[in-house]
């Protein structure tokens, strides 16, 4: 099959800025067997989707890269909504326990969820095994598998802990300056998880600086967003489009919403 049918290829020229899903916390649960189309549906427990929601996290399941010693079963990441990452066990019940944790060292989760798209096992994958060779296996280490993130029209697609930060269009070169020196391009960020998307958009604008948001009014397809930026506030106008895209490989174009820096002052 052409390259050009999968969903990433056809989205290349799409904004990347203001596509991250949104949470203020992250659940990353170790599961390294396969994980099928909907894996929080069928391997996630009920009383940790319950946990879950009353921490206000979403959950993403995980595995090691082949060639990495694997973590138990148990384990799972937490980041909090304090910008912290921790690491534990599932306790007796199979939920976490927050007061048996210590801290992690950062994480990227790249979306390897084939079952779901086939770009994220074709482009994930292939990611993953160029890092290997660009990374120390110390550095390699930081790197999991993960479930389905959203946005695989955007493949490569990874989250960043602690940061909460979502990526997409992921390079090996972009990954070991992210890894060595806690770099990363703004050409590569679709969002702040803790963000809307419009105040993403300003976000990706403005990296590496962190905005912070004041005000937001809409006026009909309109965002104006007052942000302090090192102090001095700046008023940014983001804009709404309604667009028909082809979200998924193999999927009927539906419509979405792009969110868009129009202008600032």
């Amino acid at each position: 099959m052409s390259t050009l049918a999968h969903c990433s290829i056809l989205n290349a020229q799409i904004p990347l800025s203001g596509t991250a899903p949104t949470s203020n916390s992250w659940l990353v649960v170790v599961h390294q067997g396969p994980w099928g189309e909907r894996p929080l549906d069928t391997l996630v427990s009920q009383d940790l989707t319950i946990w879950a929601n009353q921490n206000n996290a979403k959950i993403l399941l995980a595995r090691t890269p082949k060639g990495v010693d694997p973590y138990p079963e148990t384990t799972y990441f937490y980041a909090t909504p304090d910008g912290d990452l921790l690491i534990g066990s599932l306790n007796s019940h199979g939920i976490p326990d927050l007061t048996m944790t210590h801290p992690s060292q950062p994480m990227l989760l790249i979306c390897t969820n084939g079952k779901r798209d086939r770009c994220c096992a074709i482009f994930g994958r292939d990611l993953i095994a160029r890092s290997k060779e660009l990374l120390a296996p110390d550095l390699f280490g930081q790197i999991l598998e993960c479930s389905h993130l959203g946005g695989h029209r955007f493949a490569p697609t990874a989250i960043w802990l602690p940061e909460k930060l979502i990526l997409g269009r992921l390079t090996p070169h972009a990954i070991a300056g992210l890894l060595k020196y806690d770099t990363i391009e703004s050409q590569f960020i679709r969002g702040d998880s803790q963000l809307t998307p419009a105040q993403q958009v300003v976000h990706a604008s403005t990296w590496p600086q962190r905005p912070e948001f004041e005000t937001c009014e809409q006026d009909g397809s309109e965002l104006h967003i007052a942000a302090l930026i090192n102090g001095t506030r700046k008023l940014f106008t983001v804009s709404t489009t309604t667009v028909e895209i082809v979200a998924s490989c193999g999927a009927e174009p539906k419509f979405d919403t792009w969110y868009q820096l129009k202008e600032k002052a």
